[in-house]
C-alpha cells in the first residue's frame, strides 16, 4: 500500500475545491486497498494569503513529508481521473525521481500542459522572461501574438525533463529527503523552476508520466488577479530565481 499526501490550495474557490474533494474521493475509492490517502486542505481569504507555496508551507509544518511514498501539491481548479490512485500506485517509480509530472488536461486549450520544460531555460532566456513583466506592455503584446502561436511540447511518451507544470505536482519522498520541506519565499510563480533546480541540485530526476491522469479547469484564482499584479509578483518570482540558481 502507497502512503500519499494531498496538500491543496483554495483562494476563494468552495465549489472548485468541493468538485475536486470529491475526486480525489472517487479515485481513492477505486484504489481500493492500493492506497492511504491523507488530505490537507488550505482555505485561504483576501486577508489570510500568504501565496501558493507559502500556504503549502504552512500545511506541512507539522506533517512529516517523509512518511509519505507520495506527497501531491495542488491548486483546485482540478479533477482527477478515476484511475489515477491505481495508476499512481503501481508506477514503477525509481529511487533517483524526485518529481512525477501527470498528463494534465486543459479543457480550455485542449492540450496537456505537461510536459511544461524539457530543458533548462538559459540564463539569457531567463533574462529575456524577467524583461516582459518588468514592462507589463511587452506581456500584453506577448499574450496577444506570439502566446498565440506557440508551439507546446508535444512528448506523448514518458520521459525524463526539466519540469511540469504546477497545477499538480507530486514529489516523492525522495524529493523531500535530499531537498527538505517546501520553502519558497515568494508569493507566487516559478514554483516549477524553484522544484526542478531543487532535483537538479540534488541529483534527482523529473518525469513525466501520461498514465496519471488529471483535467485542469484553469486558473480560478490566478485569472482574477490585476494584470499588473501579474506582472509584479511574476517580475519576484524570477529575480528570486536569477538570484538563487543562476
Amino acid at each position: 500500500m502507497k502512503k500519499i499526501a494531498v496538500f491543496c490550495v483554495s483562494f476563494l474557490s468552495d465549489k472548485e475545491r468541493d468538485t475536486y474533494l470529491a475526486s480525489i474521493d472517487v479515485a481513492v475509492k477505486r484504489a481500493a486497498d492500493k492506497v492511504c490517502v491523507d488530505i490537507f486542505v488550505a482555505n485561504k481569504t483576501k486577508e489570510d494569503n500568504p501565496g501558493y507555496f507559502g500556504a503549502v508551507k504552512q500545511l506541512m509544518e507539522d506533517v512529516d513529508v517523509t512518511a509519505y511514498d507520495y506527497s501531491i501539491i495542488s491548486n483546485v481548479d482540478l479533477t482527477l481521473a478515476e484511475d489515477f490512485f491505481i495508476n499512481l500506485a503501481s508506477y514503477d517509480c525509481l529511487e533517483n525521481t524526485g518529481w512525477i509530472a501527470p498528463r494534465i488536461w486543459s479543457q480550455l486549450e485542449g492540450r496537456d500542459r505537461n510536459p511544461q520544460r524539457m530543458t533548462r531555460p538559459t540564463r539569457r532566456k531567463m533574462q529575456i522572461l524577467k524583461a516582459f513583466y518588468q514592462y507589463p506592455l511587452l506581456d500584453t503584446i506577448y499574450h496577444h501574438t506570439v502566446y498565440r502561436r506557440k508551439k507546446y511540447n508535444r512528448q506523448e511518451n514518458p520521459g525524463i525533463i526539466y519540469a511540469g507544470h504546477g497545477s499538480l505536482i507530486i514529489l516523492t519522498k525522495s524529493y523531500f529527503e535530499k531537498c527538505g520541506k517546501i520553502d519558497y519565499p515568494v508569493f507566487l510563480f516559478c514554483e516549477e523552476l524553484y522544484l526542478a533546480e531543487n532535483c537538479r541540485q540534488a541529483d534527482l530526476t523529473v518525469r513525466y508520466e501520461p498514465s496519471i491522469q488529471v483535467y485542469d479547469k484553469e486558473h480560478v484564482s490566478i485569472g482574477k488577479m490585476p494584470h499588473h499584479l501579474y506582472c509584479k509578483h511574476n517580475l519576484t518570482a524570477m529575480n528570486y530565481i536569477i538570484g538563487k540558481f543562476y
